[in-house]
């Protein structure tokens, strides 16, 4: 019989950020199932709930912590409130992304060429996806040498590497590709205790800042898989990387694309 016990989360404590969200809820629910305690931590307080809900009757234990990571007060008293309830924390995913209004801190895609680009439009595209990965990130790294191990799992986009096909998603693509080289930074400095590696999504079928959904007809044409793909096909990824079965990949850039 094959032993898939090198995949279990058992005992192990999982901040997800954007843990509302498609991709976030998906990673959760997948570690919720290999057994492992969440913490959701996202905005708008008010998404929070269910998915504590739903990573809960998994027979697992989950807090939701509304949290704003581009802040970093706010990041420091998520940590402290996770360690605080679950007394370690093993895996920390960056899911928190997209781009933001500074002002505001609305999310938003906003969708133009560089010279139509205000500043605030670029500068958040960063705020979220490159400082929050950097803040959270570092908040937890203190806990995770103390104990001697720890996961980080960024979340990229295939539109780091392939910017010039969508010259529209320029400063979303720009930060990026910053969260990916972040991650090999990362990995190299924080070892051997935490190993940091980052997934690469292509087009994937969850709701986008502003309501907007991918679509088929919209994003299949360059797909070897020809369908776009779902926020599981992530989340089991990101549980691959979380898993002792990924003990030895570090530094690495996942695709999770359906070859695009």
């Amino acid at each position: 019989m094959t032993d898939f016990s090198a995949f279990s989360l058992e005992g192990k404590t999982a901040v997800v950020t954007g843990g509302s969200g498609g991709i976030g809820r998906a990673c959760a629910r997948a570690f919720g199932k290999a057994g492992a305690n969440l913490v959701i931590a996202s905005v708008p307080p008010e998404d929070i709930p269910p998915v504590v809900v739903e990573i809960e009757a998994l027979g697992v234990q989950a807090l939701g912590i509304s949290v704003d990571v581009s802040n970093g007060s706010q990041v420091t008293e998520m940590v402290k409130q996770s360690a605080q309830r679950f007394g370690r924390i093993d895996i920390l995913v960056n899911v928190a992304g997209g781009s933001y209004s500074r002002s505001s801190h609305t999310p938003r895609f906003t969708r133009a060429p560089l010279l139509d680009l205000s500043e605030e439009d670029f500068m958040g595209a960063f705020e979220v996806n490159v400082k929050g990965t950097f803040l959270c990130s570092k908040a937890v790294v203190p806990i995770m040498k103390a104990q001697g191990k720890g996961v980080i799992i960024n979340i990229g986009s295939n539109a780091g590497r392939t910017a010039h096909t969508r010259p529209e998603m320029a400063a979303y693509a720009a930060a990026k590709a910053a969260v990916m080289n972040l991650t090999v930074n990362m990995a190299h400095q924080w070892g051997p205790e935490i190993r940091v590696n980052c997934i690469a999504p292509g087009v994937i079928g969850t709701p986008r800042p502003g309501g907007e959904t991918p679509t088929r007809e919209r994003g299949t044409t360059h797909i070897a898989l020809g369908r776009i793909g779902t926020a599981d096909d992530v989340g089991h990824v990101a549980l691959f990387l979380a898993s002792d079965a990924a003990a030895f990949v570090n530094g690495a850039i996942i695709d999770v694309n359906g070859g695009s």
